[in-house]
């Protein structure tokens, strides 16, 4: 689907949607955009950075943004495409969302009449608040791990909780590399379009610059704690394992004992209390005895403890 905004006296923004094969072909050949661009823009799976076409000259940013998939955020990426007159984003179902908050005047930090603004004055204020949505989403991870600790406080079978903090952690790495791939965008943008910039465009890329970067601090700091709490009740688990398999070996030494006495009345040759009416009793006896001494060096030697 392609949607045409022309309220613009500067640019016209073109706002395309999953295009079809028709759409693509009528993008390249009535705004010249080329094959590779428009496979660049439409790829779900892309990396943010900006690819550029010198010969058209034509500017493709791919920026990553935070969408929702289910109740989980995670980060998908969006085209926004710069030429002559025109401005272009490539959005799916799952990011049609950042067209609204792009042409939103709430997003608007510098805010300038629509005969005056530039097209890249829309996307950066639009940008602004989409790296906002990272410290919503890096708040929510936060919000999850605590309740997930404070259930890991109480339960006796932790494997589903620690199961979820391997989920937290690696979706705090997807958007680690999210957001190091858009200050990395970002970064070659200003420098590659400096004689471009106007001042306050080159001050408002550094602010969400700054934005990122406080995010990614976010992050990181998020997976840090995340690593640390997953870490320390693995361990816990695994001590656990280490009890019940340093149990098992200990039961399995007290009980070679009346294996090994018993085994001696399976011999056929004359054996002491053979014709001791309480020789059964006797036996069973000395097999207590044994195990009872056993335990005890067992005890002494640490084997009891956890």
């Amino acid at each position: 689907m392609i949607k045409e905004i022309t309220h613009f006296k500067k640019f016209k923004w073109l706002q395309i949607s999953d295009p079809t094969s028709e759409e693509r072909t009528q993008l390249i050949e009535q705004h010249h955009l080329t094959n590779e661009l428009l496979f660049y823009a439409t790829d779900p799976n892309e990396s943010a950075r900006m690819e550029y076409d010198v010969h058209n000259d034509t500017k493709l940013m791919i920026f990553d943004v935070v969408t929702l998939d289910g109740s989980q955020a995670v980060t998908s990426p969006i085209g926004i495409m710069f030429r002559e007159g025109y401005l272009f984003t490539f959005t799916r179902e799952s990011t049609e969302f950042i067209n609204d908050i792009l042409i939103s005047p709430d997003n608007h930090q510098v805010a300038k009449p629509d005969d005056e603004i530039e097209a890249i004055d829309v996307v950066l204020n639009g940008l602004y608040s989409l790296v906002t949505d990272y410290v919503t989403a890096l708040v929510g991870i936060n919000r999850r791990r605590k309740g997930i600790q404070e259930r890991l406080a109480h339960a006796r079978q932790v494997q589903k909780e620690i199961n979820a903090l391997l989920e937290l952690e690696t979706n705090l790495i997807y958007y680690l590399n999210s957001l190091q791939s858009d200050i990395v965008l970002l970064e070659n943008l200003k420098r590659h379009e400096a004689s471009r910039l106007s001042t306050i465009q080159s001050e408002h890329i550094d602010d969400i610059l700054v934005e990122l970067r406080q995010a990614t601090d976010m992050a990181t700091m998020a997976q840090d704690v995340v690593t640390s709490v997953s870490g320390a009740y693995s361990n816990l688990v695994n001590n656990d394992l280490n009890w019940t398999m340093k149990l098992l070996t200990v039961f399995s030494i007290l009980l070679t004992v009346p294996t090994i006495v018993s085994g001696f009345w399976g011999e056929n040759v004359p054996l002491p209390l053979m014709n001791n009416p309480y020789g059964w009793i006797i036996t069973i006896a000395i097999m207590v005895v044994i195990m009872l001494i056993f335990s005890f060096f067992l005890w002494k030697g640490g084997l009891f403890r956890k």
